[in-house]
């Protein structure tokens, strides 16, 4: 299990982060389409590019906690503390995007996302991303620059948020409120790039035989 987490880690972490930048993408669909009225009342059952957004949303979440899961079993036991409530964190994010997920499929009825569901996905995310980077820190379980970047991605956010503000006395709403999401995402998408080189070139190398 904890072999197949490792191996898939990389490839989950960027398909979760280019999610995020895809969610980014439709939304500056639907705001040009429809409107900035539309977007700041969208209906994930109304039509498909509607549904794609939060369905793209949370989507995301849950790759990147599948990939930040895969970082904990790298850490093959080291740093437990940090590991073990990182691991909680990035498992509160799977299952908070899994309800938001089966509800967008309609099992229930109507599509629909719960915004509050939504963001406790983000927040686990997020710290289960610094907590897991600390952790990697420590143990040296990934590249240098892989670690920091995971550590301080979730930071990201704050600089962002405040570059955006004077865009918005000029730009749409669908143009800068997600803008933060797409940039971390782009982030992540590298770090999940990173760990899948390490691996294939790692498993590339030819076995030593002892004599």
């Amino acid at each position: 299990m904890s072999s197949n987490l490792i191996w898939w880690a990389g490839p989950t972490m960027m398909l979760g982060g280019t999610l995020w930048i895809l969610t980014y993408v439709v939304e500056i669909v639907i705001g040009v389409t429809f409107g900035e009225a539309a977007y700041n009342a969208v209906d994930p059952s109304a039509s498909v590019i509607e549904w794609l957004w939060p369905a793209f949303f949370m989507g995301a979440i849950f790759f990147l906690g599948v990939g930040l899961l895969g970082v904990q079993a790298r850490l093959e036991g080291r740093s437990k503390k940090l590991g073990i409530v990182g691991t909680l964190l990035a498992s509160i994010a799977i299952v908070a995007a899994s309800i938001n997920l089966v509800l967008l499929a309609g099992v229930f009825g109507k599509a629909t996302a719960l915004d509050g569901v939504g963001f406790l996905g983000v927040l686990g995310t997020l710290g289960g991303s610094i907590l897991l980077g600390v952790a990697t820190l420590r143990a040296k379980a990934l590249p240098r620059w892989a670690r920091v970047v995971l550590t301080l991605t979730p930071f990201a956010f704050i600089p962002v948020i405040i570059a955006t503000i004077p865009l918005a006395s000029f730009a749409p709403d669908y143009a800068i409120a997600d803008l933060p999401f797409a940039v971390v995402g782009a982030v992540f998408a590298t770090v999940g790039y990173a760990m899948l080189a390490e691996r294939t070139s790692q498993a590339g190398r030819p076995v030593r035989m002892s004599s």
